[in-house]
């Protein structure tokens, strides 16, 4: 999810059909037939699997009967590539004259496709359906499917983005401080969630900094997860981490430095977890949850978290404000049109049905992705488990705050966050680092010409 901007945002086992992470299965597997456009007024459409392989099937079988059932006589053949080798197979099926009519995208891809011409604009497919569908989807979503003249070349299907959770077992344990407002008020928050294993509250007469049993935050090193927070520290203080031209990093100025001390505030507070706290993803991840911190970012509540913690409690909160704004980084999946296609209204037929309200919450609940647009307060009613419906209730509205990573030939995101770790371990002050970067992005930069 090398690892590019969008690709962490979700995270790698729940949110695969935005974080474009290799998973799911092993070769190819289809609800229909293989290879390209379907003949005799078919459609073919190819999607990675989003959640687990039966599951996937599942829901890719009721597309079909729904889509067969609405449009009489035509024909759907869905087709599930792996994750591994899906660019491998779009790029070689672009290329060719048969490419899949409909294919499921993330913004790494899209990227990808946007000069090439491989992808249909929907807005000359049909304009009217297309500025109506795109109405109330986040602005960022949709910017990040179009071409370089205006065209869109991907409706935005399913969203994601990670958010601020408090553990409710430990926050009571606090006393319940009130939920920070601003990034000024998490370092104190999170102060008061922390415990050594002896129940004493950091400051505390006594307090044992090397036997703490609840962290206040979760400050994890590991760049599929930091991806999910660092970049909107810097645009929630009113700076960027690349620079409006992409040709140089955009934090050489004092908003970005005030972001960046606050982080390193965080991290020096005595409130954050040290960095050696774990070395698997998962277990970052789940710190959260297991209770091991108060506060965390968290893609989300899923069916294994409710099994492992069957006590579990969580609170989803509103992402902190800056000087600049409150934002949390998202991720997208879109479906597009081969430009290619020969069956390009069957195609959009498709699309429509792929997108209509019902088919739509189905996917979204399925794979617990969150929605493109507002919804109702009770669009996930229904989970497996009433605390991963109250999560998914809670972080659905937060989808106005999401602003996506930048449209760039290159990736600095891991180049980034390894610079911003040595200032904040101390392993580089910040001039030093900031000029550093400085040089590094200018280099990817005009290299990526």
């Amino acid at each position: 999810m090398a690892q590019n901007g969008l690709e962490a945002a979700i995270g790698r086992r729940r949110f695969l059909a935005l974080a474009g992470a290799a998973g799911g299965a092993a070769a190819l597997a289809g609800c229909g037939g293989g290879g390209g456009s379907s003949s005799g007024g078919g459609v073919t459409y190819w999607v990675p699997p989003n959640t687990e392989l039966s599951l996937m099937q599942g829901f890719l079988g009721q597309i079909k009967t729904g889509y067969q059932q609405k449009h009489s006589g035509s024909k759907l053949d869905s087709v599930l590539v792996p994750w591994e080798e899906a660019l491998t197979k779009y790029t070689a099926a672009f290329s060719g004259g048969n490419p899949p009519d409909v294919t499921y995208q993330i913004i790494p891809w899209m990227n990808k496709w946007r000069t090439t011409g491989a992808l249909a604009d929907f807005r000359s497919l049909d304009k009217g359906f297309t500025e109506k569908f795109v109405n109330g989807v986040n602005p960022d979503y949709v910017k990040a499917a179009e071409g370089t003249k205006g065209e869109l070349l991907g409706l935005p299907y399913v969203g994601g983005y990670w958010v601020l959770v408090v553990n409710e077992a430990v926050w009571e344990k606090a006393g319940k401080p009130a939920p920070p407002k601003t990034y000024d008020e998490m370092i104190p928050f999170a102060q008061a969630m922390t415990f050594d294993k002896k129940g004493r509250k950091l400051g505390e007469s006594g307090y044992d900094a090397r036997n703490v049993e609840h962290y206040g935050m979760a400050w994890a090193p590991s760049p599929p997860i930091q991806d999910n927070y660092l970049w909107h520290y810097f645009w929630s203080f009113g700076s960027d981490y690349i620079s409006a031209d992409g040709k140089d990093i955009g934090f050489n100025n004092d908003a970005g430095r005030a972001a960046l001390q606050h982080m390193k505030a965080m991290v020096d507070s005595g409130a954050a977890t040290p960095p050696n706290l774990y070395t698997e993803d998962e277990r970052w991840r789940a710190a959260v949850m297991a209770g091991k911190c108060g506060m965390a970012w968290s893609e989300g509540f899923t069916q294994e978290y409710a099994q492992k913690y069957p006590n579990l409690r969580i609170k989803v909160l509103a992402p902190p404000a800056g000087p600049g704004g409150a934002y949390v980084v998202g991720a997208c999946g879109f479906l597009s049109v081969a430009a290619k296609s020969k069956n390009k209204t069957a195609a959009l037929d498709l699309v429509k049905y792929l997108v209509d309200e019902k088919p739509l919450q189905d996917f979204n609940k399925l794979i617990l992705a969150k929605p493109v647009r507002p919804q109702p307060s009770d669009y996930y009613d229904g989970l497996s488990d009433p605390r991963m419906t109250r999560f998914m209730n809670e972080a659905a509205p937060l989808s106005k705050f999401v602003k996506t990573t930048r449209i760039l030939p290159y990736q600095p995101q891991e180049y980034l966050m390894g610079k911003v770790n040595d200032y904040l371990v101390g392993r580089q002050g910040l001039d030093a680092m900031i000029d550093e970067a400085s040089k590094q992005i200018k280099q990817m930069a005009k290299a990526a010409k």
